[in-house]
């Protein structure tokens, strides 16, 4: 049976230390890594380096999500589309078409900063501020998240809460790789 192949998906910067450590790792158990780090897989000159990380995916096994603190570089700036989420976007397809399977994991801090911003949206609900407010209260920067209001929202599209809600509704399968 062939080893599986993994591919590393995450801002690099932050999560330079887990990276390297997953690679030697899985490398260790015969595993194939695919990081974008590393010349771990092609990329043609007359490629982007996005589009050779899209089509690298393509030959995982297993996509491993790493979500921290950071954004990391802009697929589609106008849509505010990172290149992780692109990534993350992709894996899921190939993962609904049965091709791969998705791993995710959300540091701790950013999973607890998550929570907090959560409850104080709920606290300023309550609240006789205007919408414009609230928003702009619930937006504040925070020192350790780069873009909380992006992270959050990406947290929840691989959370996959509303897909859950309707499934359970219709009584159709769950969503996987949430």
């Amino acid at each position: 049976m062939k080893p599986p192949t993994f591919f590393l998906s995450s801002t690099i910067y932050d999560f330079r230390d887990l990276r390297s450590a997953l690679k030697f790792y899985l490398e260790e158990q015969g595993c194939t890594v695919l990081a974008s780090e590393h010349n771990d897989f092609l990329k043609p000159l007359d490629t982007h380096s996005y589009e050779a990380c899209l089509r690298a995916i393509e030959r995982a096994d297993y996509y491993v999500l790493l979500i921290g603190s950071r954004v990391g570089g802009w697929y589609d700036p106008a849509q505010r589309v990172s290149i992780t989420r692109q990534e993350y976007r992709h894996a899921y397809e190939l993962q609904k078409a049965g091709k791969l399977k998705i791993l995710t994991f959300v540091r701790a801090e950013v999973w607890q900063l998550r929570e907090e911003r959560k409850d104080l949206a709920a606290y300023l609900a309550s609240l006789p501020y205007s919408d414009a407010e609230k928003k702009k209260i619930e937006a504040y920067p925070s020192k350790f998240v780069e873009d909380a209001g992006f992270i959050n929202a990406f947290i929840n599209e691989v959370g996959r809460n509303q897909d859950t809600a309707a499934a359970l509704k219709a009584g159709t399968p769950l969503p996987t790789g949430n």
